[in-house]
């Protein structure tokens, strides 16, 4: 079986989806060596990002648009090597052109629930081209319950099958016990981003369904409370609809001039530099109003950060009893909750060891092993 991946997010710095990709395609080669995988690009994958199997392949398809090579660029390679199907990420091209059944992952619809958090063009494309995209598609993988049940509420009168396979973590991805290690991850907080005192750190691209905005006020209120020098670090590039200056400026509404200054805008970090800033940090918060799966908080658990996120569907689904889940748009309770985890040494404790064994629990290879059934099960009723 031959399986082509549109695997143009591997070639930036596409976060979530490219996220996917990574984890994904370092479990599926080594599943089944009788399966060829194929990845198609526009541009050149970087050596770091490059997944080396014997029975894993790269070509790259120069195009002059995005929406040119998918449309025509990507179908017409697929037909010429023979794939038995193409594995995309939300746009789906015409399986008629590709010669082979086609399925796309959709991690979330949020675009669609609530078209107030994106830009006017990003809310046009994507909700004109998803309905499309799910009625071409031989198979619909999505992240969550959750998720699944939005799409199927949203896009009623589509029939193609919708199969949810939650995300997972590369093995040995994690904690230690290893002392060393913890000091080595507090020394890169230190010497590579400025962080020299105890650090709440976010991590997600910057918009609004983030959340970041109600983050900011209860780490200004926090902050008084404490009366230390609590930072709160902010990893993810900038995306649209939130100011770092509005950012600042909640976190001064309740803990003056000084709590703005500690807000830090970390931008874009390395996957590398990931695990150590979770090491760091002294609590991890991920109030997002909405999510198709969160696998930050799933990272940090593992790494034995104290986990907060809010009870946003399905972050109870992923967190458990690992973390402490509040209501996203409650200000006071993310105060009090902020706050309990860095000031209750036995939460914080409880909440370090519970947090690998939940992350645990989310295996990539298990992602795979369930994608690679999609694609037998496609495939053979094609």
């Amino acid at each position: 079986m031959r399986i082509g991946i549109d695997a143009r997010a591997l070639t930036g710095r596409y976060t979530g989806d490219r996220t996917y990709w990574r984890s994904l395609l370092s479990a599926l080669p080594a599943l089944d060596s009788d399966i060829e995988y194929i990845l198609y690009t526009r541009l050149p994958i970087e050596n770091e990002e490059r997944i080396h199997a014997p029975n894993l392949s790269c070509k790259i398809l120069p195009s002059r648009s995005d929406r040119l090579w998918s449309l025509i660029h990507l179908p017409a390679a697929v037909r010429k090597d023979r794939c038995d199907l193409l594995h995309v990420q939300y746009t789906v091209p015409s399986p008629a052109l590709c010669g082979c059944p086609v399925v796309t992952t959709i991690h979330d619809i949020s675009f669609r629930l609530h078209p107030e958090w994106f830009p006017w063009k990003h809310r046009i494309l994507l909700n004109l081209s998803a309905p499309q995209s799910i009625y071409r598609a031989a198979r619909v993988i999505t992240d969550s319950e959750s998720s699944r049940e939005d799409i199927l509420q949203a896009y009623k009168c589509l029939k193609t099958p919708i199969v949810t396979i939650p995300l997972g973590l590369p093995d040995g991805y994690g904690v230690s016990s290893d002392t060393e290690m913890q000091e080595n991850a507090n020394q890169m907080a230190k010497d590579d981003y400025g962080l020299t005192s105890p650090f709440l750190l976010a991590v997600g691209v910057m918009q609004p369904r983030k959340n970041l905005a109600m983050l900011a006020s209860a780490f200004g209120r926090v902050r008084s409370q404490l009366g230390i020098s609590l930072i709160l670090a902010i990893a993810g590039k900038r995306g649209w609809g939130v100011e770092e200056k509005r950012l600042q400026e909640l976190a001064a509404q309740g803990g003056g001039k000084e709590a703005a200054e500690a807000v830090r805008f970390l931008g874009y970090v390395p996957d590398n530099d990931l695990p150590n800033l979770y090491r760091a940090c002294s609590a991890f918060a991920y109030p997002s109003l909405y999510e198709g799966f969160g696998l930050p908080p799933l990272e940090a658990m593992a790494c034995g950060a104290p986990v907060l996120v809010s009870d946003a569907p399905p972050m109870p689904e992923v967190a458990g009893e690992a973390a402490l889940i509040i209501s996203a748009t409650d200000i006071q309770a993310w105060t009090e909750a902020i706050h309990l985890a860095l000031t209750d040494v036995e939460l914080a404790q409880r909440l370090r060891q519970k947090g690998p064994l939940q992350a645990a629990r989310f295996s990539c290879k298990e992602t795979a092993k369930k994608t690679i059934e999609v694609y037998r099960d496609v495939v053979k009723n094609r």
